[in-house]
């Protein structure tokens, strides 16, 4: 009724598109961490300007901020100077809290609690 060769050929058609299954594996998504939920937000913005920000994660991730608006040096202008601190839980589940200023002479950290490890800190510019 049918034709070896053909058969044949069928065959070895099936064997190849099997084994090219290998060869071209799917993708397998890791599996994503929950997203973290927002436990407190506060944002207060003065009219002229100046704000506050704070924020707590439930995963230990929080920000604290307070922004004020300075005279330049030349008295022309405003500048916004910030201080505050944030903290977070390290991959190594340790908390890391860091202070800080950002002013005119730029990012300057205050104090680093618990920084991660092969942490290199920046020396101020």
């Amino acid at each position: 009724m049918y034709n070896f060769p053909i058969m044949i050929f069928l065959a070895a058609a099936l064997v190849c598109a099997c084994s090219m299954a290998g060869a071209f594996p799917t993708k397998v998504e890791k599996p994503k961490a929950p997203l973290a939920r927002l436990l407190k937000n506060e944002y207060v913005r003065g009219t002229d300007g100046q704000f506050t920000l704070n924020y707590q994660l439930d995963d230990g991730t929080s920000n604290n901020v307070e922004g004020t608006l300075v005279l330049n040096d030349e008295g022309d202008d405003y500048v916004m100077i910030q201080k505050g601190s944030y903290s977070y839980i390290s991959p190594e589940g340790i908390e890391v809290s860091v202070s800080y200023t950002a002013d005119k002479d730029g990012f300057q950290v205050i104090k680093n609690l618990n920084p991660p490890k092969n942490y290199a800190s920046t020396p101020a510019v």
